[in-house]
């Protein structure tokens, strides 16, 4: 390009574009071919960004152009340099537009808001860094109807970007994350658009879980494969007032424990489909184990379903177990056991369905048994002092007892305190209107008299008063009247009371005694006449083994201070012998009769 500048005789300018990352970028390349008379001349600076401009506009560059001042401080940089520049005779070369680059949408991501991982347990020893997991559990994991659960952010578009010839660079959006499968009876799905996201949130309240085939799901219940160190025990607080189920599917072999040793489930249900190890606590209102209940576990419960107890500890108010094997102890309040051998077995009543072997059973009520068989003789008792369940059924009682009878006595002492105050006050006033009737009567009242008089003053009838007697009664004294009338209505009504509560304490006291006598009251029922020894005991009352040939109901006569056998139903005398059986012992009895 020819300059007509004075001090400029020949310059080549070129504008040139370089592909980076796909787009182009403008870039102008100055060489002195010929000799700049002046550099400094600012004529040439005009010159060369007069030139620059020309270039820009015959190219059709039009976005992305370097600010005017960047511009002039390269090219005066590039005169500066003039001579340096000339000598080595090099292209002089700097940017001169630039695209504005897309940016790329951003990623759609999935954030779990409840943590579903299971935590690390408490470091046992510092020194080893040995970690007891029995302190893991689900209790956090309960999530309540309506708390988010999982968010999804979704992905963007992205921004366009501008070439330098204007023309938009189309960005590339950002990769959807897939919105994940859950179960749409518990959990539903709420679009949020202030944070682009949707939301899963809890549809009822229970335990949230994870599955590959389901997705998310919610179940009142906790669900567990089993009970080992990969999960540690599972006990969920407050499970009386949270209805909820503890499900541990497992193994019928009996070589594997559902719940390993030493591990410990609490929930309001608890069904185990397997095996309990050795020292394992199973606590719950409701309680289904269908495998093994190994040595030295204890379960505890309302209502049990055991298949096999082999040396446990079992404590319940319902109990149902197949076999009770090796010294196992079952306590509770109705007991169905079908086969029992070498264990201790007490509750009110207790069924033992087919056989009895060299074990003890001590009830409250009633005992039946089918058959009895082994070397050593076992023995039945009745015995209702040491029934855990009788014992705390008396401290109840005792208690109520002891109660009724504060109510009573602080109830007496205040209508005596009452009945004290009520004679200072009105009795003078009362008096001094008898004295009125018999002065203006010219009579002597009797005491008949008087305390009619008082009757009808009871239910306020004055004006009765004065008519009957033809006796005006003054302002005065039928305000006095009134007053006493009032303080008697509210005596007696005190009076009642304490008669009302001064029956009630005998009642619960009654209810006591019948509970000390009731073991009177109780009853065993062999069925089997093949049976083996069998030692028959009421309290401290005990019969020797003895062989049976036939069906036999024993009763302890208490008059007598006699254990007595029944060969025939219709010799028992005491019909209250079974105003306490339940309808189930009943039955037993009548068939058995």
């Amino acid at each position: 390009m020819y300059m007509s500048t004075p001090n400029i005789e020949l310059l080549d300018l070129m504008l040139h574009l370089d592909e980076r990352q796909g787009l182009d970028y403008a870039f102008i390349s100055v060489r002195p071919n010929t000799r700049i008379i002046d550099p400094r001349d600012p004529a040439v600076l005009r010159t060369i960004l007069e030139t620059i401009k020309e270039k820009l506009r015959e190219s059709g560059i039009r976005h992305g152009i370097s600010k005017t001042n960047t511009i002039v401080t390269k090219v005066k940089q590039y005169l500066n340099d003039y001579q340096a520049i000339q000598a080595s005779k090099t292209f002089y070369t700097f940017p001169i537009a630039s695209p504005t680059l897309s940016i790329k949408g951003n990623d759609g991501a999935i954030e779990e808001l409840i943590d579903l991982k299971l935590k690390p347990g408490k470091i046992k020893d510092e020194k080893t860094g040995k970690i007891d997991y029995h302190d893991l559990g689900f209790s956090d994991t309960l999530i309540h109807e309506g708390e988010p659960l999982v968010a999804i952010t979704h992905a963007t578009a992205g921004i366009d970007g501008i070439d330098i010839f204007k023309q938009p660079i189309e960005a590339q959006a950002g990769n959807e994350e897939k919105l994940p499968d859950y179960d749409k009876k518990t959990i539903s799905c709420s679009e949020n658009p202030e944070k682009n996201q949707a939301i899963l949130k809890a549809g009822i309240t229970g335990f949230l879980y994870k599955e590959s085939s389901r997705g998310y799901f919610i179940d009142k219940d906790v669900l567990a494969k089993q009970i080992d160190f990969t999960t540690g025990n599972i006990e969920i607080q407050d499970f009386d007032e949270l209805d909820s189920t503890i499900k541990v599917s497992g193994s019928q072999d009996i070589m594997h424990n559902s719940v390993k040793p030493g591990f410990t489930l609490r929930a309001k249900k608890i069904v185990i489909e397997g095996n309990v190890g050795q020292n394992a606590t199973i606590e719950g209102d409701k309680i289904i184990i269908t495998g093994i209940v190994s040595a030295n576990a204890r379960i505890t419960g309302q209502e049990i379903e055991i298949g096999k107890v082999i040396g446990a500890h079992i404590v319940g108010v319902k109990v149902k177990i197949n076999s009770v094997l090796q010294n196992a102890t079952v306590v509770g309040e109705e007991i169905r056991i079908k086969t029992c051998m070498s264990s201790k077995i007490s509750g009110d009543e207790v069924y033992i369905d087919q056989e009895l072997r060299s074990g003890t059973v001590t009830a409250a009520k009633f005992i039946y048994c089918r058959k009895a068989s082994g070397t050593t003789h076992s023995t039945l008792t009745i015995n209702p002092p040491a029934i855990p369940s009788f014992q705390q059924n008396r401290e109840v009682q005792q208690t109520r007892v002891e109660s009724q009878h504060k109510l009573y006595q602080q109830r007496k002492l205040a209508f005596e305190k009452e009945q004290h105050t009520h004679t200072g006050r009105h009795q003078s006033n009362l008096n001094n209107f008898y004295v009125q009737i018999e002065n203006r009567k010219k009579i002597c009242l009797s005491e008949k008299q008087r305390r009619a008089i008082e009757q009808l003053l009871t239910h306020g009838k004055t004006e009765d008063v004065s008519q009957r007697l033809n006796f005006k009664i003054d302002a005065a004294t039928s305000a006095h009247l009134t007053n006493f009338t009032a303080s008697l209505s509210q005596l007696r009504s005190s009076l009642a009371e304490v008669e009302e509560l001064s029956q009630n304490y005998k009642n619960e006291k009654n209810i006591l005694l019948e509970m000390d006598e009731s073991y009177a009251r109780g009853l065993i029922l062999i069925a089997d006449e093949s049976s083996g020894e069998i030692k028959i005991c009421y309290r401290d009352n005990c019969l020797p083994p003895i062989i049976f040939n036939q069906n036999l109901l024993f009763n302890f006569d208490k008059n007598s201070n006699k254990i007595i056998p029944l060969k025939k139903f219709s010799t028992i005398t005491h019909q209250r012998l079974f105003t306490n059986l339940s309808p189930r012992a009943l039955a037993a009895v009548n068939k058995f009769t």
